[in-house]
């Protein structure tokens, strides 16, 4: 996931809208500050704008600000200002870009901030911490609360959607606190847009080939612990409960968020699907013949084609399917610990599993009857019979074994068999979908390819392809 350049804590009172700028005085000596202010510039930043006085030069002003998970930190900017004269007043501007890479954060990121003016006679004045949520201003939002959880929406009509989007987050959530053995105490706050092409200024820049051909229905950021949907399109309820569990992923591995593979987050975010379909099952079969599942530890971020990237999430669904399936969520809960102690995923599996991802995807394909690989150094050796039995044969994966006695039953509405960040830092790159409505043609093939190999055909592949 991302890691962003500006990251804090916050505080989320029930039912606080978006707040375009906020105000706050300080006096203290010769110094007195006068106003100061934080004001949305959407998509460009904040900006934060001071006025002070003192009888003495005042030579040095900076504002201050931390976002989620900063534990305490705060970084600062610099304050341009014209000086006066002793006895003069001041107004200065400092503007906290949101850009691209690791300037970029999401509307709905909560900042605290404050000022700190000196003068040439050594005095220093700092104001008070104040609260801001950056927010889109193109719109007048409001909010649905319940608990932890802020739904922000805007529009007359639109609020019955909100309210679905927040009991999809509701289901998630109680369906992965077990899992993932955590117990939030912080706000998380979704940001519901009412269609693709108002949600697309929000969203950080994505390359030319993905955004042509995809478009995004939902995105996370963990360390704001913010969500951005495209609250009306048709599988919203699938989308906010992928994207939330990458929130709550971010939460369990804390410091060590950035050493979570996407092969073990995208799956995680799969089994707290909410409506999950057939689409990832068939997308792992498709992959399974045309040879194309890849190791594990070679899925620390999904790329390649969209194609490859869909056959992942397929894989990723199905092995943390399996490890719950077979272990319970009691193993999986304690693995996030073990992760942040190691910052190593192999170190942590073979803490809690007694495996490795060697050992774990070799686990998971002799479970689904396939062969597994006979060396982690050289994988591409056995890519020409990952799709065939020893006679050559196509093999269609079986279902992964049922929770064996002595664990836990996983959650209603697993499969057992089932379903980023590409930059490293906070971000879950989104729920996306053909731009066109249409499927990639190799997937397409599923259609030709479905009667021959006992493949079941996609009935939709569903608009929403999460490419998080």
């Amino acid at each position: 996931m991302r890691n962003f350049l500006f990251v804090t804590t916050l505080i989320l009172f029930a039912g606080l809208a978006f707040s375009s700028s906020q105000v706050t005085h300080a006096d203290e000596g010769n110094i007195q500050v006068v106003e100061a202010t934080a004001e949305s510039q959407f998509p460009d930043g904040i900006r934060f704008s001071v006025s002070a006085n003192s009888v003495d030069v005042i030579d040095d002003i900076r504002v201050f600000f931390s976002k989620v998970d900063q534990q305490g930190r705060s970084s600062y900017r610099t304050v341009e200002f014209e000086s006066g004269s002793s006895g003069s007043s001041v107004s200065g501007e400092s503007i906290l870009p949101s850009g691209n890479g690791a300037e970029y954060f999401p509307p709905g990121t909560k900042i605290d901030y404050s000022f700190e003016v000196r003068d040439k006679a050594g005095a220093v004045v700092r104001t008070e911490s104040q609260e801001f949520v950056y927010q889109d201003n193109r719109f007048e939002w409001d909010t649905v609360v319940d608990g932890l959880i802020t739904v922000y929406y805007y529009s007359e009509y639109v609020r019955n959607r909100a309210e679905t989007v927040l009991e999809a987050a509701k289901q998630n959530l109680e369906r992965m606190l077990p899992v993932l053995g955590i117990a939030p105490t912080e706000p998380l706050r979704i940001v519901s847009y009412n269609n693709y092409v108002h949600m697309a200024p929000a969203l950080p820049f994505r390359s030319q080939e993905i955004s042509e051909g995809l478009q995004t229905q939902g995105m996370a950021f963990s360390e704001e612990r913010v969500l951005l949907v495209h609250g009306f399109d048709p599988t919203v309820t699938g989308t906010v409960s992928h994207e939330f569990t990458h929130l709550l992923v971010g939460e369990a591995a804390g410091p060590a968020r950035s050493q979570v593979p996407a092969w073990l987050n995208e799956g995680l975010a799969e089994y707290g699907n909410i409506d999950p379909t057939d689409d990832y099952d068939a997308a792992l079969r498709y992959g399974i013949f045309t040879r194309r599942i890849k190791p594990l530890w070679y899925q620390g971020s999904f790329g390649g084609t969209p194609e490859d990237i869909i056959i992942a999430y397929g894989q990723a669904r199905s092995v943390v399917g399996y490890m719950i399936g077979v272990y319970g969520p009691d193993r999986m809960s304690a693995l996030f610990p073990a992760l942040q102690r190691t910052l190593d995923i192999d170190e942590a599996l073979l803490e809690v599993y007694g495996m490795d991802q060697f050992g774990l995807d070799t686990a998971w394909r002799e479970a689904l009857g396939l062969e597994p690989l006979s060396s982690r150094e050289n994988p591409e050796s056995q890519a020409s019979r990952e799709g065939e039995n020893s006679e050559g044969e196509a093999v269609e994966p079986t279902s992964a074994p049922e929770a064996t006695p002595d664990t836990d039953t996983p959650p209603d509405g697993a499969t057992g068999e089932g379903e980023e960040d590409t930059d490293g830092g906070s971000t879950s790159p989104g729920c996306s979908a053909p731009a066109s409505g249409d499927s990639p043609a190799g997937l397409g093939m599923l259609l030709v390819l479905g009667a021959p190999i006992g493949l079941v055909a996609l009935p939709r592949l569903r608009r929403r392809w999460p490419f998080s």
